[in-house]
């Protein structure tokens, strides 16, 4: 398979709805909030746990690439979160080309993946996404109802 830049590369059920609630647990429940709430208190580092070596080796196999992770991280989208349409470049995430995201849960309303694009995904538990942090345009919408809880992964090219 050839990756194209400016696609966004959707592989569902990559993980158990178990490893999803065991990584869910994780993260503290934050509800609804005033925005932007700080990043350091919706985020913990999970660059040394196994389970990047495990989407390493899949998206590796899968793209035909080789990736270098650069950062790993739980991420709550809180209740009345979101973000703009934006892209990784000299102001934010320079050393990170690509991006992917573990849903680890689909309980709550809006938190839509989207792209200048168009495309307006509804995430799923399970769902693994891939895409060109620097080229494709993205954000989230307004999450509602309960916390839209991911693993995020920065990667870039060896």
């Amino acid at each position: 398979m050839k990756i194209d830049d400016d696609s966004v590369y959707v592989f569902r059920n990559f993980f158990t709805k178990q490893a999803c609630k065991k990584y869910s647990n994780t993260i503290k429940d934050i509800g609804f909030k005033e925005w932007p709430l700080p990043f350091e208190e919706r985020v913990q580092d999970i660059t040394n746990d196994p389970v990047v070596q495990v989407v390493k080796d899949f998206l590796n196999q899968t793209l035909n690439i080789n990736l270098k992770i650069t950062q790993a991280q739980t991420q709550n989208w809180h209740v009345n979160s979101y973000s703009e349409l934006h892209v990784h470049d000299s102001q934010s995430r320079m050393q990170t080309k690509y991006n992917s995201l573990i849903y680890l849960n689909d309980d709550f309303e809006g938190g839509e993946f989207i792209t200048e694009g168009g495309l307006k995904l509804k995430p799923e538990q399970g769902m693994l996404t891939f895409f060109n942090g620097q080229v494709v345009k993205h954000g989230t919408n307004k999450v509602f109802g309960k916390d839209r809880k991911t693993l995020i992964f920065w990667w870039k090219d060896v």
